[in-house]
C-alpha cells in the first residue's frame, strides 16, 4: 500500500504518480473556473494506457490490478531505514486501513480522528504524529483508491478481450462486496456536498472508472461482442453506476434478508449477457 506524508494538501503523500498527482482538490486547473486550454487530470492519466502490459489471462489481471500499490508499497523504505521505519510503515497502514473502514461505514463527516485512533488502538496525539489532520488523512485514503484505479488504467486491454474477461473483473476489483467499492461508493454520495475535501478527487475518480469501463466496452463492439447499436459511453455510465447500486444494496438491503438471492455478481454478469453477444 502506499505511504502519506503527515502534511500538507490533500493527497500529498506518495500515492501513484500518474493519479494522486493530478486528481488534487487544490490545483488550478482543479477549480470550476479553470482554463478550457488546460489539458485535464483525465487525459493526463490516460496517457498511461500506451504502457499497458501485454496480460496472459485472468491471473495476471488480478496481480496487474493489485500490483502499482503493492509493488511502490514495497520500495517505499530501504532495509537501512530499520526496524522503527518498518514500524512506523505499519502504523500508518494501519490507520489507513482503519480509517478506510470508517469512512465508509459512516463517511467522512461521521468518523472523528479520535474514532479512528480508538479504532486502531492508539492515543490521539499517536495519531496526529502520523496524519496531522482529518483531511490530510482522507488524502492518502484516497491515494489508496486511486491505485486500485490505476490497476484498473493499466489492465484495460486484459479486459477488451472478451465479455467472460471483462465478467471476470467485474468479479473482481470492481466486486460490490469488496471494501473499496463501500469506500468509494460512500465517499461518491457524500461529495454532493460542495464543501466536501475530496469532491474533486473522487469525482474525477468516478470519471477514470467509468472511462476504464468505456475503452473496455469500446474494445469489445470492435471484436464484435457488443449488440448492434449500443454506446459505449452510456453502457460504461450505467454499468459503473449499477455497480454502486448493488454495493449500497449488499451493505444495507443484503443484512436484512434471510434468504441469500440478489447475487450482485449474477445482476452485473446479467447486465454483461443483455448488452453482448455470446462468445
Amino acid at each position: 500500500m502506499t505511504t502519506a506524508a503527515s502534511s500538507g494538501t490533500p493527497g500529498a503523500g506518495t500515492g501513484p504518480a500518474p493519479l494522486s498527482t493530478v486528481f488534487s482538490d487544490r490545483v488550478g486547473d482543479e477549480s470550476p473556473g479553470a482554463s478550457a486550454g488546460t489539458v485535464g487530470p483525465l487525459q493526463q492519466a490516460l496517457r498511461n494506457l500506451d504502457s499497458i502490459a501485454e496480460a496472459q489471462g485472468l491471473g495476471d489481471l488480478r496481480t496487474a490490478i493489485g500490483g502499482t500499490a503493492t509493488a511502490e508499497a514495497g520500495t517505499s523504505w530501504s532495509a537501512a531505514d530499520g526496524e522503527a521505519a518498518s514500524g512506523t510503515s505499519s502504523r500508518r497502514e494501519e490507520i489507513l486501513d482503519a480509517a478506510s473502514a470508517l469512512f465508509a461505514e459512516r463517511g467522512y463527516h461521521g468518523a472523528s480522528l479520535r474514532d479512528i485512533s480508538r479504532r486502531v488502538g492508539i492515543s490521539h496525539p499517536g495519531m496526529l504524529h502520523h496524519f496531522n489532520s482529518k483531511e490530510v488523512l482522507l488524502g492518502a485514503v484516497i491515494d489508496r483508491l486511486e491505485a486500485h484505479a490505476q490497476g484498473l488504467l493499466d489492465s484495460v486491454e486484459v479486459m477488451q478481450s472478451s465479455p467472460t474477461t471483462l465478467v471476470a473483473a467485474l468479479a473482481g476489483p470492481w466486486d460490490p462486496r469488496e471494501h473499496s467499492m463501500a469506500l468509494l461508493a460512500t465517499l461518491s454520495a457524500e461529495v454532493v456536498n460542495p464543501d466536501h475535501p475530496g469532491r474533486f478527487r473522487i469525482a474525477r475518480l468516478r470519471l477514470v472508472h467509468e472511462h476504464v469501463l468505456e475503452q473496455v466496452f469500446l474494445g469489445l463492439q470492435e471484436r464484435g461482442h457488443l449488440i448492434d447499436g449500443a454506446n459505449p459511453k452510456f453502457l460504461a455510465r450505467s454499468l459503473f453506476s449499477l455497480l454502486l447500486s448493488l454495493t449500497v444494496r449488499e451493505h444495507t438491503v443484503r443484512e436484512l434478508q434471510k434468504r441469500a438471492d440478489g447475487d450482485p455478481i449474477t445482476d452485473v454478469q446479467e447486465f454483461v449477457q443483455l448488452c453482448c453477444r455470446g462468445e
